[in-house]
């Protein structure tokens, strides 16, 4: 008797070792989280004039690999459209995937999905309108805590309608971008 609970708590111990070793999973065993975010700055043209655009993002990193947040962005700088001040901004929900995050030269490549709205001299409603905005970084660990960021990425601006002189194409843009970026990654 004594044999056979010995050999019944040997396979209680053994078997579902042994079988969880072999399970494999889409994410892996143990799942890693984290946080990071900080200010960025674009560098971009808006109506065919030079502008900066300032604001900030921040997400939950999963796995050293995944980020899912927000982000939003204002002009800071002054553009004129027939004689009117731009005031121009958006923002929304941010996903980026982040390569090889333990090197110390890596990239990120991810978008902004979301919403903003341009006006003259915050006076009127202005023009509501869809934003997507793809880009891709290089990513550098300066420390443990602090990642530096530069890339670019591509503004598309959909129905930016009933402002004067305004339009989806004149919003719409390139624009190179430095991120300081501070978290636990």
């Amino acid at each position: 008797m004594k044999k056979f609970i010995l050999l019944f708590l040997v396979l209680l111990v053994v078997v579902p070792a042994a079988v969880n070793a072999q399970q494999k999973t889409l994410i892996g065993e143990e799942v890693t989280h984290g946080g990071g975010g900080g200010p960025v700055v674009k560098l971009t043209y808006l109506n065919n004039t030079f502008g900066i655009l300032v604001g900030g993002y921040g997400g939950w990193i999963i796995n050293h690999t995944f980020l899912i947040g927000g982000g939003g962005y204002g002009l800071t700088t002054d553009i004129f459209v027939s004689g009117n001040k731009l005031v121009f901004g958006y923002g929304g929900l941010v996903a980026e995937y982040i390569g090889f995050s333990d090197e110390i030269i890596h990239f990120k490549a991810g978008t902004l999905i979301g919403a903003g709205n341009a006006t003259f001299d915050k006076e009127d409603p202005g023009a509501a309108f869809f934003v997507l905005e793809p880009g891709i970084d290089a990513e550098f660990n300066i420390t443990s805590f602090f990642r530096l960021c530069a890339g670019v990425s591509y503004r598309f601006v959909i129905g930016a309608t009933g402002l004067s002189g305004v339009s989806d194409a004149s919003l719409s843009g390139l624009a190179g971008e430095i991120v300081l970026k501070f978290g636990s990654f």
